[in-house]
């Protein structure tokens, strides 16, 4: 073999090496044809609002299972799960892993709004999809563009249940609220309306989550004699019954009580007991006739009862809708998600039809009703 020879099968040799690296690093950088789709979620998992995560992390689970089944992405859908706790604190560090190591486009999440605030930073700054089916604080509306809901704002829950208090011929109002981001954005567009309708506040206390004993802010409630007492929880169902069961014992009478929608939580009206009874609170319409269906599904699959019935709805359509932007715009491009949102066409889903506005907010018919606890069940006030 001359020297030419084996210079030529040299070259050749190293040509076939150096394309034989650049091929396994090509087919390593890109997904495997049967690799999964994996998006993100953060919610509580654990805590006070354990029982909404694990609503939503089952919600998902069910529409997932329908999706996979039906192939319609040629690839699975798979949602890693972060524990967010309720806190900004904890969704934040939940949303840098799914991020930085499990390297998601898409985060479902965060239910409660301090999560939801917490992490907008976060991921308007890397591009990543936010999309919330609980969050309702209205300063969300301003948190990114990334951002989406598919839950109303509390301006439109605070505002019900203002105009409620006010059409019932009251004029003192106190107000005990928790200190959440959630809880905090109805209170003050309550008291924004209040102070339109000239509704005297007479008393404005503000509790750290964790409190048990609310007897010294009732006593100050109690000193200035309101004609009604709005109680604002904002991370714990038990909290929403111990508020009333401990107005009872301090002897609070003669007035009215009006509360969020954890007022009516199994657990609220387990810990209230007798001292519910009357009290009326804010909830999210009647969706029996849209999702009933799943609702039973859900019973069926899990054996229990969800923590809210809208709640499995709202989330079973998310995913639907996030299902439908990967097979329009695939899983890595976050803007054309982003845009596809934003110009989707009319969703006709578990919680009605919808879209979203410039805001990425949910845009729809009014979705707040309120109910009445008669003998310890909550009943729609018509």
């Amino acid at each position: 073999m001359t020297n030419t020879t084996k210079t030529i099968l040299g070259l050749i040799i190293a040509i076939l090496v150096v394309w034989g690296i650049y091929s396994i690093l090509q087919k390593s950088s890109e997904p495997m044809a049967n690799e999964p789709i994996k998006i993100g979620f953060i919610g509580p998992l654990t805590g006070d609002m354990a029982t909404y995560g694990e609503t939503e992390k089952n919600t998902i689970e069910i529409a997932l299972e329908e999706i996979n089944q039906s192939g319609e992405l040629k690839r699975k859908l798979e949602v890693i799960y972060e524990d967010g706790k309720c806190s900004g604190k904890d969704a934040v560090t939940a949303a840098q892993k799914l991020i930085n190591i499990d390297k998601v486009h898409i985060i479902l999440g965060g239910l409660c709004s301090t999560e939801t605030l917490g992490v907008a930073p976060l991921v308007e700054s890397n591009k990543v999809i936010l999309f919330s089916s609980l969050s309702s604080n209205p300063s969300i509306s301003q948190a990114g563009d990334y951002i989406f809901r598919n839950s109303p704002s509390d301006s439109e829950f605070g505002r019900a249940d203002a105009e409620f208090i006010v059409s019932q011929g009251i004029k003192r109002v106190a107000i005990i609220t928790e200190n959440t981001d959630y809880s905090q954005g109805v209170r003050e567009i309550m008291k924004n309306i209040f102070q339109e309708k000239n509704i005297d506040i007479v008393a404005d206390e503000i509790f750290n989550s964790g409190t048990k004993d609310f007897r010294t802010y009732l006593t100050k409630i109690k000193s200035v004699n309101p004609e009604a007492i709005y109680i604002n929880p904002g991370g714990s169902a038990a909290v929403a019954g111990l508020i009333p069961k401990q107005i009872g014992e301090l002897g609070i009478k003669n007035v009215k009580i009006f509360g969020n929608f954890l007022l009516g939580d199994k657990e609220a009206l387990s810990v209230g007991g007798q001292a519910m009874e009357g009290i009326i609170f804010s909830d999210s319409k009647d969706l029996t006739q849209l999702s009933g269906s799943l609702i039973e599904k859900y019973k069926s699959k899990f054996e229990k009862d969800p923590a809210h019935d809208a709640l499995v709805a709202a989330r079973y359509d998310s995913v639907y809708i996030i299902k439908d932007a990967i097979k329009s715009c695939g899983n890595d491009d976050s803007d054309c998600i982003k845009n596809y949102l934003y110009d989707m066409p009319e969703y006709s889903g578990m919680i009605g039809s919808y879209k979203f506005d410039l805001n990425g907010d949910l845009l729809s018919e009014e979705f707040v009703i309120h109910k009445k606890i008669v003998d310890g069940v909550p009943q729609v006030i018509e």
